[in-house]
């Protein structure tokens, strides 16, 4: 059986990091709270919109 292969958009890949991103600060900052998070995560989206 033949592996599919899947390419990945430059878009899908870039929100791919963004997520992780923030996963990642979300478990590794005490401190942060979600509405910190939230505003990080928004500012990252709109800049892959945007950029």
């Amino acid at each position: 059986m033949e592996k599919e292969e899947t390419k990945q958009s430059p878009e899908i890949a870039a929100f791919t990091a963004i997520v992780k991103k923030a996963y990642d600060k979300g478990r590794n900052e005490r401190e942060l709270t979600l509405e910190q998070l939230m505003e990080d995560l928004k500012t990252d989206l709109k800049n892959l919109v945007i950029g």
